[in-house]
């Protein structure tokens, strides 16, 4: 997105509440996912939707996302044994093993001022909605990998002012610092993306919101990935899907979620079921509702049926590179 795009976003959120941190920038991905497929009417009632999706995935400097699908890569190699369908054990048992296995990881070479962060990934987010009350949405088209640069110690994310994101240093700062114990970990992620004056979201809904954001902060140490898996376990309500499932690459992964919104909608981070790696995070709709636009009368109120997928990313491939354009 670029400086002209952004500058309208803000104007036209020039009369809204201010949103939190965390609500930023997982906004930032959505609107950049649609942005990806040309200048929309209904991009601009998206952004309305507070905020549904995720910040991009970013590690180090050798592609280290592994188990790809589609037009993914095979990786590093995996570990342990092959899964089945079926899911075993609570969500602390499985978040306790994932922590376990990620900490005993290398860990990845330190990115610095000067370079770039390489993503690629599929995205996709079905909430574009026709101009005409009476129009038929469009379908979702078939999901493409999309490759980003992201400059890893950018100023302009780095000055403190409402609206801007962290720069990934300063995740990665903050990520080196994390506590050992897991609620003491939740308590700074709240604190480092901190709640709007105005926010309805419940403490667990916080906790979500942020740790959504780090988990897709990377090259993320081991010590830290494995520490956010049990602040993860750690929030109330959070569940594991007893069954793997099938991400917008492919592949069957482990659905960690936690139902929001008045259990409305559900947001999970994907996980690798052998090597516990990140892979992406969806939003799933688990109760009917109906997305309205107060005093916007040229948009339709926008339905979501149980199953619907709200928004979702894939993670492909990362590297740190030295050049915007560069691929590791």
């Amino acid at each position: 997105m670029n400086v002209d795009e952004m500058k309208d976003v803000r104007e036209f959120r020039a009369g809204a509440p201010k949103p939190d941190r965390a609500r930023l920038a997982e906004g930032r991905e959505r609107l950049s996912s649609a942005a990806d497929r040309g200048p929309r009417r209904g991009l601009w009632a998206d952004w309305r939707l507070a905020a549904v999706g995720a910040a991009a995935a970013l590690t180090a400097v050798a592609v280290l996302v592994s188990g790809l699908g589609r037009d993914g890569h095979s990786g590093a190699d995996r570990t342990g044994p092959a899964t089945s369908r079926t899911v075993p054990g609570s969500v602390q048992e499985l978040l306790e093993r994932a922590a376990s296995t990620v900490e005993r990881a290398d860990p990845p070479p330190t990115p610095h001022a000067g370079q770039w962060v390489y993503v690629k990934k599929f995205s996709s987010s079905p909430g574009i909605w026709p101009d005409s009350a009476t129009a038929r949405p469009e379908p979702e088209p078939e999901p493409k990998p999309k490759e980003h640069w992201t400059r890893y110690a950018d100023p302009r994310f780095e000055n403190g002012k409402e609206g801007d994101d962290r720069s990934m240093r300063e995740r990665l700062r903050f990520l080196d610092e994390l506590p050992d114990d897991p609620a003491t970990v939740l308590k700074k992620v709240r604190a480092y993306y901190p709640a709007g004056r105005n926010s309805q979201d419940s403490e667990a809904e916080q906790d979500m919101g942020a740790l959504s954001v780090l988990f897709a902060s990377q090259p993320i140490p081991p010590p830290a990935l494995a520490k956010l898996y049990r602040a993860l376990a750690a929030v109330p309500g959070v569940e594991v899907t007893d069954h793997l499932v099938r991400d917008l690459a492919g592949r069957d992964v482990l659905a960690v979620g936690h139902d929001e919104k008045g259990l409305k909608i559900r947001r999970e981070i994907l996980i690798d079921p052998r090597t516990y790696q990140y892979l992406g995070d969806r939003q799933l709709v688990v109760q009917d509702y109906k997305d309205t636009f107060p005093g916007a009368d040229d948009t339709p109120d926008r339905p979501w049926k149980v199953g619907d997928v709200m928004f979702q990313s894939a993670l492909l491939a990362t590297g740190i590179v030295d050049r915007k354009g560069d691929r590791p």
